[in-house]
């Protein structure tokens, strides 16, 4: 189903369908569009600790979904992924969650992937854990977003051993 549709990075020309995406997603309104807006503006404006990624058709140029992914310290932390609602079921958060799998293993400091999510979003922690990854914890109230989160991460390679003297 997703052989029309490509992974790429994200370019300014993208953002007001990114935007619709974004703002249908949900149902979580403005907030969660300026918070998001304010995600996208960072890692454009700074590409060395993150990227923003689109899946768009490759016959239209449709964007089809999203995802805003940063590097913390061996860790590649993923801010959202989301797949526009007349495409959900497609395999297209499972091409873009590829995609980022690939990046982390092409990064040499990478160890894990991170992502959270609302500890009643069923969905989302059901997709996480078909993509492989585990629960790690838990957390209450993470991040002001008044509820209760929980945390998943998908090991990309053995940690790194530390040597005495590094």
């Amino acid at each position: 189903m997703t052989s029309g549709i490509q992974v790429r990075d994200y370019t300014p020309t993208d953002l007001k369908q990114v935007e619709e995406i974004i703002l249908t997603a949900e149902n979580f309104g403005r907030d969660f569009l300026d918070h998001e807006r304010r995600v996208v503006r960072f890692l454009h404006e700074s590409p060395d600790t993150g990227r923003i990624l689109v899946a768009s058709e490759k016959a239209t140029a449709e964007i089809v979904g999203y995802a805003a992914i940063r590097y913390g310290w061996r860790t590649l932390i993923i801010e959202s992924i989301i797949t526009e609602h007349n495409h959900l079921r497609l395999g297209i958060g499972r091409l873009m969650m590829d995609y980022i799998k690939q990046i982390g293993e092409d990064h040499p400091d990478m160890e894990i992937i991170r992502v959270d999510t609302g500890d009643f979003m069923d969905y989302a922690q059901t997709f996480y854990l078909a993509c492989g990854f585990q629960i790690s914890g838990f957390a209450s109230h993470y991040l002001g977003w008044h509820n209760n989160q929980v945390i998943f991460v998908y090991r990309l390679k053995q940690a790194h051993s530390i040597k005495e003297g590094d």
